[in-house]
């Protein structure tokens, strides 16, 4: 195989290199491909390479067979940490409420709205610091919209904090949750260097506590992969200049993947637009861009992707009635919104539109001017569209129920082929040859966030390989 000049630059760190690396690595650039290769020149006996998920955990080790290298979520190796300190530690995100009932004494059996915030704020801080203050968590309320009303009138700020302080505690059924994984080896300095060379991909996407642990797990050499301009889940705790953060932290030399091996060159040359040092590969297709009014043409294989959720019901329930296979991207999702539904406690689909309106007028109200209150309602706006649309014809709640059951799936290998449609954030890490945008759901209004809203544009972009199709009508 022919490598190019900036492929092998990396080998030769890999080979020889000292100090640390940051691999600033676009779309479709062969990460996987480049980093088998570069493995094969270092001389370390044990090195890592964590990945963003599970999926990219089973693609990456069907393509990286080195017996040096583990490959391994940061979930999964924080949770190796843990079990060293409580051997019989097992994931169960319940244990997160037992823990809210216990240092609450029950005082919010009656408030279950208020319950579900702290709840909410407990992950949202273990995914964004490792010692909270109390004004570090307050911030952090106001910036992720949770609020506590109707009648709690204790401290939700002092209750997150006091959950947290819980978790540093065994639990007597030795359960931790899903976000335990990667905090309490942080919170709880139990991350030890165990590998001689670590590499981890997707470093836009990290979080604090997944930034420390990538540090402290490496004896040696750390070499960490990403794309500056696919950081798009600040909303989950990552941080925006997370690479820019590792190369201060790490003192690291910085080397780059610009040809894109996956996009046509129309396609590429539509993504330069906002990523202008991304290239496509010499003997790339030609490909299109194409403006279009409609997906009416989409068949399956195919992506419809958006910016929003809720444009993405009807034309997936439309699909269905035309006998074209379809399913919506995210399994969590549809979980997600199940709850939703069942919260509503509606006795009708008429009486659930009527609480589904009331819910987002209340949201509206209590949101007021905080700060990023467009944000916050754009997010509101999404979920009440998303299930508006998905009750639209139903019978019953149990048919509402039903159908968000059949439309929300995961694709995997064992998927049958459909027509996947997906937010941009879902389709993150997905291909496919012919891409529809829709691009009026992209067409967000708020200020101080524009960045982001660019690299949500350009990973959608670049997820198509051979065609793309600009969906300009409603």
């Amino acid at each position: 195989m022919t490598y190019s000049s900036e492929q092998s630059a990396i080998f030769d760190w890999f080979k020889s290199g000292t100090g640390n690396l940051v691999i600033k690595a676009r779309a479709g650039t062969g990460k996987t491909t480049t980093l088998k290769a570069a493995f094969e020149h270092a001389p370390e006996k044990r090195m890592a390479y964590f990945v963003f998920n599970k999926r990219n955990q089973l693609e990456a080790a069907e393509k990286i067979c080195n017996p040096r290298i583990d490959i391994k979520t940061l979930h999964s190796l924080g949770f190796s940490f843990v079990k060293n300190l409580w051997r019989n530690a097992k994931p169960d995100d319940e244990v997160e409420a037992d823990r809210l009932d216990l240092v609450s004494r029950g005082s919010l059996n009656d408030f279950w709205e208020a319950r579900g915030q702290i709840l909410k704020l407990v992950s949202f801080a273990k995914n964004t610091f490792i010692e909270p203050s109390y004004d570090d968590v307050k911030q952090l309320a106001d910036d992720r919209d949770i609020y506590f009303n109707g009648g709690f009138t204790s401290d939700g700020i002092q209750l997150t904090l006091d959950v947290l302080e819980a978790s540093k505690i065994q639990d007597s059924k030795n359960r931790i949750s899903f976000n335990d994984m990667v905090w309490l080896p942080c919170a709880l300095n139990l991350v030890r260097p165990i590998y001689d060379l670590v590499s981890v991909d997707e470093t836009q996407d990290m979080s604090v506590p997944q930034l420390e642990m990538v540090k402290g797990s490496s004896r040696g050499r750390v070499a960490v992969v990403g794309d500056d301009r696919q950081c798009i889940y600040s909303f989950r705790g990552c941080h925006a200049d997370g690479m820019a953060m590792m190369k201060t932290d790490l003192n690291a030399t910085e080397l780059k993947l610009t040809t894109s091996y996956r996009c046509s060159k129309a396609v590429i040359a539509h993504a330069q637009s906002i990523v202008p040092d991304i290239n496509a590969a010499d003997n790339a297709n030609d490909g299109e861009v194409l403006n279009v009014k409609h997906c009416d043409d989409a068949k399956p294989g195919d992506f419809i992707l958006s910016r929003l959720n809720a444009p993405l019901m009807l034309l997936a329930l439309n699909l269905l009635r035309q006998k074209i296979p379809a399913r919506i991207e995210g399994r969590d999702i549809g979980r997600q919104l199940l709850t939703m539904v069942k919260s509503q406690k509606a006795k009708s689909v008429p009486h659930f539109f009527e609480k589904i309106n009331s819910w987002f007028e209340k949201q509206v109200a209590r949101i007021g001017k905080v700060k990023g209150h467009e944000k916050k309602i754009e997010m509101s706006q999404d979920i009440k569209d998303t299930l508006c649309a998905l009750a639209e014809n139903c019978n019953s709640i149990q048919e509402v129920e039903q159908r968000i059951y059949s439309l929300f799936q995961d694709t995997d290998k064992t998927s049958k082929p459909a027509v996947i449609l997906s937010t941009v954030h879902k389709a993150k890490g997905l291909e496919a040859d012919r891409v529809f945008m829709l691009m009026h759901t992209f067409q967000s209004k708020r200020a101080g966030n524009e960045i982001e809203e660019a690299n949500i544009k350009y990973v959608c972009i670049t997820r198509a390989k051979v065609s793309l199709f600009l969906v300009n009508a409603n």
